[in-house]
């Protein structure tokens, strides 16, 4: 059985699987970030002794010294750099679109009552293809898939959260072991 899809369709439904996946990627970026904040949103820390350093310590003397841990770790920023599909599919026959609104049979869209008016498109042709071409006993057709991701720079928000909270740094308190 011919599987006959329009190309302009299965070209969507590509972009759209794309842009699914990066927006999985940032959803899933943002759930880590709260693994860096207590439940009343407060950064957590880590506190280190260290030997003092302050002018007026004795010998011996240690300094608390208080820093978030989200400035201290690298954050994992991975963004969708490019995207490889190739398949094999067999040209099918044109066929004429209907016209277009944007919108289903009488019921205005949310774009069309906030003032955002789709206009309608006129019919267009569009090439059918069938995806089966090649498959043994014509179930799927073959698809070779390769997505490459690359590590980006942190957001301007994320950049100036993490710079402020590497300011809040330092030292505490300052006290000699034992005391």
């Amino acid at each position: 059985m011919a599987t006959q899809t329009s190309l302009n369709d299965l070209i969507e439904a590509i972009a759209g699987a794309v842009t699914d996946a990066q927006d999985r990627i940032e959803q899933h970026q943002m759930s880590h970030l709260s693994d860096f904040f207590d439940e009343d949103n407060r950064p957590k820390s880590v506190v280190i002794r260290m030997p003092s350093l302050h002018p007026n310590a004795n010998e011996g003397d240690e300094d608390l010294y208080r820093a978030p841990i989200l400035p201290l770790v690298s954050t994992n920023v991975l963004r969708i750099k490019d995207v490889e599909i190739t398949f094999d599919a067999d040209l099918g026959s044109l066929v004429d679109d209907e016209l277009t609104t944007g919108s289903t049979a009488g019921t205005p869209s949310d774009d069309e009552t906030r003032g955002w008016r789709v206009k309608p498109q006129p019919g267009k042709r569009a090439l059918q293809v069938d995806t089966a071409v090649g498959a043994p006993n014509r179930k799927g057709g073959s698809v070779h898939v390769v997505l490459r991701v690359e590590g980006s720079e942190p957001t301007d928000g994320a950049a100036r959260l993490m710079n402020h909270l590497a300011q809040t740094q330092g030292v505490f308190q300052t006290f000699k072991p034992g005391d």
